[in-house]
């Protein structure tokens, strides 16, 4: 069941039917992607979703267009689905509606390109006519274009993958929503153990009193772990009805500040990104 179908009963039966009567994304839709000669982009869109660019190889993790009121993003979600660039294939982490958003994965244009998801999730892919749907988990991998996508454990409330992408000698994690695991981390560093980017939730997000992923200090102890070269902040701006969802305030500068207490240099690792902006590496 996915988290709004768990939680969102609950939520309206508290109180929160008034906030789900008000609440409506806001889409900025004249915001263009600008694609790069770059060795390896990455442009937030909002939340968990995100565009991921190797050359030749572009992916979209997890695209959120359609929240369920009461819960839904604080900021704008930064691309709008129909400017957003041709895709060679999909990232799916788990079946949370905030990352398997089922009204946007049946409105996405493309079905043939290739979609990579956790085990069990692939017939309803198949359901909504992709046609190219690929289940992994831990540590198996698959090819999407001229990207190794491996699956790599999670700590979360529902199956979940994070992924290691390498491509253009280039590697990259992306985290999903884990909680933080010092033993996880570990497994991970121990496979990967030179990382050129780390995409790590810091949204520290309570939905009745249940903790569904890092705060920012545990973010930044996840990457005195790993020691990336970079460290892009994601999964944050989550709003929904007090006192029964509630997030961390602050949650970038909590990173900076938290990762400048053991090394302040670790500070200059940090790639925050605005709904919509890009961050563009040269090797």
């Amino acid at each position: 069941m996915s988290l709004h179908g768990r939680w969102l009963p609950a939520l309206l039966g508290l109180g929160a039917a008034s906030i789900a009567g008000c609440y409506t994304p806001t889409v900025a839709r004249t915001q263009s992607y600008h694609p790069s000669d770059a060795d390896l982009s990455v442009t937030r869109i909002v939340h968990g979703s995100a565009v991921i660019e190797f050359p030749e190889t572009r992916l979209l993790l997890d695209p959120w267009y359609s929240p369920t009121p009461p819960l839904g993003p604080a900021e704008a979600i930064g691309l709008s689905l129909e400017n957003l660039p041709p895709m060679r294939g999909l990232l799916i982490t788990h079946k949370h509606d905030d990352h398997f958003d089922a009204e946007t994965l049946r409105e996405f244009p493309n079905k043939s390109l290739r979609v990579v998801v956790p085990r069990g999730l692939g017939a309803e892919l198949a359901r909504m006519g992709y046609s190219d749907v690929v289940e992994i988990e831990d540590w198996e991998t698959a090819q999407i274009g001229s990207v190794v996508v491996t699956a790599v454990p999670a700590r979360h409330r529902v199956a979940e993958n994070g992924y290691v992408l390498q491509g253009n000698s280039l590697t990259v994690y992306v985290a999903g929503d884990t909680s933080f695991d010092a033993d996880l981390f570990h497994s991970i560093l121990g496979r990967f153990p030179q990382l050129d980017a780390a995409l790590l939730p810091i949204g520290g997000i309570r939905i009745l009193s249940r903790r569904l992923d890092m705060t920012p200090e545990e973010a930044a102890d996840a990457f005195a772990i790993l020691k990336p070269g970079h460290v892009i902040p994601y999964h944050y701006g989550l709003t929904g009805p007090m006192p029964f969802v509630t997030a961390a305030a602050n949650p970038v500068k909590r990173l900076y500040e938290a990762m400048g207490k053991t090394d302040k240099g670790s500070q200059n690792a940090i790639v925050a990104l605005d709904p919509g902006e890009s961050w563009h590496h040269y090797r």
